[in-house]
């Protein structure tokens, strides 16, 4: 197994999903914060199930552009056709799961939020949002292109 599993979203969509999530009035919450009864402040839904993609928190859900009920994002390489390993042979880990990844949390010390980083990368010409996976962390960045690119 690798040292990390990259997984590549197409930044310009993982901004939508964001602004989405910014802007909507309520918020699917996750897991933990339904147990624990406090609220979700926003954010992108990471999910492995048929395929890695993210999604928007904010509800009422964004309509896909193909007449879905609900707008995604898919890892590239990762959609539910696409020949990729189990996500169970990755750091990503099990086949099935929702991680939320709150739009105003710093991604690390003196860090800019996810929402910030969206923004700003967009701004500058990246194509891609990163999710950089080991066994025990998910950092969050942007690149102008991914290693398969022509």
């Amino acid at each position: 197994m690798a040292d990390t599993t990259d997984l590549y979203f197409d930044l310009a969509l993982a901004l939508r999903l964001a602004e989405h999530a910014n802007a909507a009035p309520q918020h699917a919450p996750s897991f933990s914060e339904h147990q624990e009864g406090t609220t979700c402040p926003g954010g992108l839904v990471w999910v492995s199930d048929q395929g890695t993609y993210l999604m928007s928190t904010g509800q009422p859900k964004i309509p896909g552009d193909d007449g879905t009920p609900n707008l995604i994002a898919y890892a590239h390489g990762w959609e539910p056709d696409d020949e990729h390993p189990s996500a169970a042979d990755t750091h990503i880990g099990g086949d099935d799961f929702a991680e939320h990844l709150h739009l105003h949390e710093p991604l690390g010390p003196r860090s800019a939020s996810l929402l910030d980083l969206l923004r700003r990368g967009a701004t500058q010409g990246f194509r891609h949002l990163v999710l950089k996976v080991t066994e025990t962390t998910v950092a969050v960045t942007v690149s102008r292109t991914r290693p398969d690119d022509a």
